[in-house]
């Protein structure tokens, strides 16, 4: 839709301002207007609650009054007896002493008039709905809007039962009353013109209507919205608004009789005011402060349009004048006015202090422009200066910014990655991990830290690419995706690839060794065993013996080291358990052996595995020549541990035990000798003593 520019001299403005200041008035009257017709209804709707309540006592009187009536009658001895004689005199007596009675009458159980306070011929009440209700219950009844059988006008009876001498329901007493009774009521109210009441039976039938009208007769229906909008309230009373038969709008307040709480309501009172009635003070009241406010206002009109202009023109148009200067960019410009604190001088002060700010802030802004356009322009560099190029993606996963240097890596112009994702130019078999780490972190909201992925250039050439990059978000802290940086680390990883290639075959080439070296020593132990076959001395046999032995210590290292996943270290606890069948399950002459082994698990470098495992030979050796010989069985036991990397190696037997004055390093055999020697070359000693069992070496070397 388009706009039309607004433009007013300062004398209609001031006479808008007027305007404006006025509304605040006009809103209180309207507001005082409504509140008085608020005030008014209610105090209207208060008054016909008021008169209904009023009208309905009048009848609760009157139905308590005939409930009693009938009551005393059902009690007397001729109407128990069906004395039709003293019934009819007796009916006759109290309808002259209570005129507001048509008729009393006594029926049978059959509904045939019997007994008559007025003459009445043969006639049936058997269809009458208090008759039905009577007999029914057995109780006091109220009827509906009749015209009676016996009286011929309008009635509105009630019923109540009365019993023989038997206790049996012998007939029905039935009062008829006079609804004229209600006029005297009706006059004591002291209505407002154009006031009417009303009133009906349980179903709406108009029972009484005052003042009279041709549109509202008795014994019609009343308009069914109004009968709906009354039968339908669950409340005893309310009020409901309506346009009446004769045109007026009025407010009716009714009031509900019931015979008996719970039970329906057997007759309603409605007393109508007229709504002009009501509202019409109000109105008077708010048309007559409309039309003063109105002459305040034009007085107010005419004095800012004749006075207001003069004496604030100039000043303020030299506001406006230096306004659109500040607005056109001239943050010079001042209004040269004199400072006040109110009215005009306080304004040309605040425009004045507005420029001045403005212009300070030009300033600030000028600087920071220039900051960012140098940081812009460093980051620009460092960005041409990397090998790595620089992306940004979408939170969809799109890139939204590539660096140049992304055509140096993968060949792609970055122009032609925008829009796509990470994952379109992947190598084969690289998706699937890719995107779950991708996924992984995305859904974390982490950074991604060295992601290594191969990726398929422009050329088709495979290219290794590491990425790093952190989530990032706007200034609401929504996440928005992610910005990194890629680096080609094709050379890197391949020449890792060939570096752990070459180790490969190299720890191959060394375990081969090992394996030689192991094969080599046990041929040298074959050797020396065929060589034992024509030995006959028993001293050289038994070094040949014990030399075998000693290989096939150090011959168990570099098998040790050929099985490990280590080419440096050996599990000493592993190299023992291996080494006890190897000096004790082969030789028939050998006791039998029990062997207690506590060994924990302890590694050592080659350096230190080899005289460690010579020494552990000597040791055993020792034990077989001198714990266990001429005993068919014995114990050797064991113990390996480690703490604060020193590593101790206990040999124990249950033998005789060792002489008092025996050392390791003063015993002159080579056995003891090669234990002594290693010892110190293992960085260590040696210690031997007896305990209660027998014999125990120990040996304690730093790990």
């Amino acid at each position: 839709m388009k706009r039309f520019p607004l433009t007013l001299s300062i004398r209609a403005g001031l006479v808008l301002m007027t305007l404006l200041a006025v509304l605040p008035a006009l809103a209180l009257q309207v507001y005082d207007g409504i509140a008085r017709r608020d005030h008014l209804v209610a105090e209207a709707t208060m008054e016909a609650h008021r008169a209904a309540a009023a009208m309905a006592q009048v009848q609760i009187r009157v139905t308590e009054s005939t409930r009693l009536l009938l009551t005393t009658l059902a009690a007397m001895p001729e109407v128990r007896r069906m004395d039709v004689a003293a019934c009819d005199a007796l009916f006759a007596s109290l309808l002259h002493d209570n005129p507001i009675y048509i008729n009393i009458v006594a029926v049978d159980g059959h509904g045939d008039v019997v007994a008559s306070g007025l003459p009445a011929g043969q006639v049936n009440l058997a269809d009458r709905k208090h008759f039905v209700e009577a007999m029914a219950t057995e109780g006091f009844s109220a009827g509906e809007y009749i015209l009676s059988r016996t009286g011929y006008d309008p009635a509105f009876p009630f019923s109540l039962p009365f019993r023989d001498d038997a206790g049996r329901v012998a007939g029905l007493l039935i009062a008829s009353i006079r609804l004229s009774n209600l006029d005297e009521g009706f006059e004591r109210l002291l209505m407002p013109e154009g006031a009417v009441l009303g009133v009906t039976d349980h179903r709406g039938v108009r029972l009484y209507y005052r003042p009279k009208s041709p549109t509202n007769p008795t014994g019609a229906p009343i308009r069914e919205e109004v009968w709906r909008a009354m039968s339908a309230s669950p409340q005893d009373q309310g009020v409901v608004r309506f346009t009446g038969s004769d045109g007026r709008r009025r407010f009716y307040a009714f009031e509900k009789l019931s015979l008996a709480p719970g039970r329906s309501p057997y007759m309603y009172f409605v007393v109508g005011l007229p709504e002009a009635n009501v509202l019409g003070p109000a109105r008077q009241a708010l048309v007559g402060n409309l039309l003063f406010l109105a002459v305040a206002a034009l007085l107010a009109f005419f004095v800012a349009w004749l006075f207001g202009g003069a004496a604030i023109a100039r000043r303020l148009d030299r506001i406006a004048e230096t306004a659109d200067s500040i607005g056109r960019g001239d943050l010079a410009a001042r209004t040269g006015l004199p400072h006040g604190e109110a009215d005009i001088g306080k304004v040309a002060r605040t425009i004045d202090a507005m420029a001045q700010l403005l212009a300070a802030h030009e300033a600030a802004r000028e600087q920071a422009l220039s900051a960012l356009r140098q940081s812009q322009e460093r980051m620009a560099h460092i960005a041409m200066s990397m090998a790595d190029w620089i992306w940004e993606t979408d939170e969809e996963d799109r890139y939204v910014y590539v660096s140049q240097k992304v055509s140096r890596t993968l060949g792609y112009d970055p122009a032609t990655l925008l829009g796509r994702t990470p994952f379109d130019f992947l190598a084969p078999g690289e998706e699937e991990a890719f995107r779950t780490a991708f996924a992984q972190a995305k859904a974390a909201r982490s950074p991604l830290r060295d992601l290594t992925v191969w990726r398929v250039n422009s050329d088709g050439r495979k290219c290794c690419v590491l990425t790093s990059a952190v989530p990032w978000h706007d200034e609401t802290g929504a996440f928005k995706g992610y910005r990194g940086v890629d680096r080609d680390v094709t050379a890197r990883v391949r020449a890792e690839k060939e570096l752990r290639d070459s180790l490969a075959e190299k720890e191959i080439l060394l375990k081969e060794i090992h394996h030689r070296v192991k094969n080599n020593l046990q041929i040298i132990s074959g050797l020396l065993y065929l060589q034992e076959e024509k030995v006959r001395d028993p001293a050289a046999l038994e070094s040949f013996r014990e030399s075998r032995h000693r290989i096939a210590s150090m011959a168990l290292v570099h098998e040790e080291l050929y099985r490990s996943t280590s080419l440096s270290r050996i599990r000493l606890d592993e190299y023992i358990r291996d080494l006890l069948p190897r000096l004790f399950g082969h030789d028939r002459k050998t006791p039998e052996l029990a062997f207690d082994c506590r060994l924990a698990p302890v590694d050592v470098p080659i350096e230190k595995a080899v005289p460690a495992g010579l020494v552990l030979n000597e040791l055993l050796t020792n034990a077989y020549k001198h714990a266990f010989q001429e005993r068919p069985s014995g114990i050797l036991r064991l113990r390996l541990e480690e703490q604060d990397q020193t590593v101790t190696i206990v040999v124990g037997d249950d033998g005789p035990g060792l002489p008092e004055d025996f050392r390791i390093d003063e015993t002159p055999t080579l056995g003891m000798q090669l234990v002594a020697n290693l010892s110190r070359q293992l960085g260590g000693e040696a210690t031997a003593a007896n305990d209660d069992e027998g014999a125990v070496f120990t040996l304690r070397f730093p790990k």
